[in-house]
């Protein structure tokens, strides 16, 4: 947690925000976060430190932010959270916030703190509130993840500074300091309060439940006895299998490139102490050490995100801190400084409709639609004889949607972003494949390119601790 003043008035930011749980769950997630300071907001609640904080920039030993804004050892208690007031103020499905605070006066530099708020659905994510001391920082983070669609918002002395300013909504901080004062206290800090002491059941009370429990489960188990006993029925006699039609599928690339953003959107992949490796989604997904955890994930669509460990974060608290927030993802592992989330995208393929314009006709229908917009274009044989594309643009992903599924003859494989910020498109020429109804229901496609069993919202997983977790679909 740092202390930040804007519109006059002193905040705390750099809260870490997670789903609302009862008064024990809440102490517990305290303890274990060693964050004893919260607030409530809705259906979340974040979490502060008490004497020690982290910004993006490194640690904040004194956990209260610039000198002079609270009597040393008195704890963030009584401030108010800026994210909660932002969602007051914006409200709106989808947005990002970035906050200049004001110069503390008690500060010799003049140091000032920048506040960066991220929330979706009237709910900040777990990693959405985070506090710079660098203003450069500040604007990097601001960039880096403005290309996922969110509603951009900024106080107004960083919009000079800032890409396509014209996309960014001005933000007054006296509008922020009016919605929390009609809030009040209840976006105010307060200490979390310990958990109430567990009730003892007497011993006997246990044993009675105990005899009950199996008393219980022996009736249950009557008719399985009987069953037993019965001699067993006469097998049928096996029907004629008939061959299953085919149907020519490939895969369509605006629907790969949409299934991609909408899954970001709704599972943002920034998370806080670390950094993002890569994002990849691929129409036919085939990573050797995913599959080998989870090989139900082998041929479908599947969106991948992978991180490394931020420097200065300190790593048992970080895992712990990764292992909560992707508790609820299809499936995950955290290990020696590295993580991983993976899950099934929505319908990709469609049925090919078997015209393939020439290839000089769409290459010149690639420049056109990429070249004449910045992207970098590159053209190559693959092993096989056939041409690859590759594709390198900024984004947003909602425009390469549009142009890759303007193409007629365009098959995109698969799409990733590293650490530089640009989308890279893989492409080739339509190649339709030949498959069964069983087979594409295999890969979560109904007959009708609806998708079948768990999405990427289901939350029927069990966790298992500091390693690989996935849902049962394989």
């Amino acid at each position: 947690m740092s202390a930040i003043v804007a519109g006059g008035r002193a905040w705390a930011a750099g809260l870490y925000w997670l789903g609302r749980e009862g008064p024990r769950a809440t102490a517990r997630t305290a303890r274990r976060l060693n964050r004893p300071w919260c607030v409530h907001h809705g259906g979340r609640t974040g979490f502060a430190a008490a004497d020690a904080g982290e910004s993006p920039e490194g640690p904040d030993r004194a956990g209260l932010g610039p000198a002079g804004l609270h009597p040393e050892g008195s704890g963030p208690g009584g401030l108010p959270a800026p994210a909660p007031a932002l969602l007051e103020h914006l409200g709106g499905a989808f947005w990002m916030a970035l906050v200049e605070g004001e110069a503390d006066p008690s500060d010799a530099g003049g140091r000032r703190r920048f506040a960066l708020v991220k929330a979706r659905d009237g709910a900040v994510l777990a990693d959405g509130d985070e506090v710079f001391d660098d203003r450069g920082a500040a604007l990097a983070a601001f960039e880096r993840a403005r290309g996922l669609g969110w509603a951009l918002h900024a106080t107004p002395g960083l919009l000079p500074d800032l890409d396509g300013k014209d996309e960014v909504t001005p933000l007054e901080p006296a509008a922020l300091a009016a919605a929390a004062s009609r809030m009040g206290t209840s976006i105010a800090l307060g200490r979390v309060r310990p958990a109430a002491g567990r009730m003892l059941v007497p011993p006997a009370a246990l044993i009675g439940i105990a005899a009950l429990i199996a008393a219980g489960a022996l009736w249950l188990q009557r008719d399985t006895l009987v069953a037993w006993l019965a001699p067993p029925a006469p097998a049928p006699a096996p029907a004629a299998v008939l061959p299953e039609p085919e149907v020519s599928v490939s895969v369509d690339p605006a629907a790969l490139i949409a299934a991609c953003r909408r899954a970001l959107a709704e599972n943002p992949p920034f998370m806080p102490g670390w950094r993002i490796e890569r994002i990849g989604c691929a129409a036919r997904f085939a990573d050797a050490e995913i599959v080998a955890a989870v090989p139900g994930l082998v041929g479908r669509a599947v969106l991948l995100v992978r991180w490394r460990l931020a420097a200065g974060h300190a790593g048992a608290v970080q895992r712990r801190v990764a292992e909560a927030h992707l508790g609820r993802r299809h499936a995950a592992a955290v290990s020696d400084g590295r993580a991983w989330a993976a899950a099934p995208l929505d319908p990709v393929l469609r049925e090919a409709d078997g015209r393939q314009p020439p290839f000089l006709a769409l290459r010149r229908a690639v420049d056109r639609s990429f070249g004449a917009r910045g992207a970098l274009l590159g053209y190559a044989h693959d092993a096989d004889g056939g041409w690859r594309i590759a594709i390198e643009d900024p984004g947003p992903l909602s425009r390469l949607a549009a142009l890759a599924g303007g193409i007629g003859g365009l098959e995109v494989t698969a799409l990733s972003r590293g650490a530089e910020g640009r989308w890279r498109l893989e492409a080739r020429p339509l190649a339709p494949e030949r498959m069964t109804a069983s087979q594409l229901r295999a890969l979560g496609v109904a007959a009708d390119g609806s998708r079948v069993g768990a999405g990427i919202g289901s939350d029927d997983g069990k966790e298992v601790p500091h390693g690989t977790r996935h849902r049962g679909d394989s």
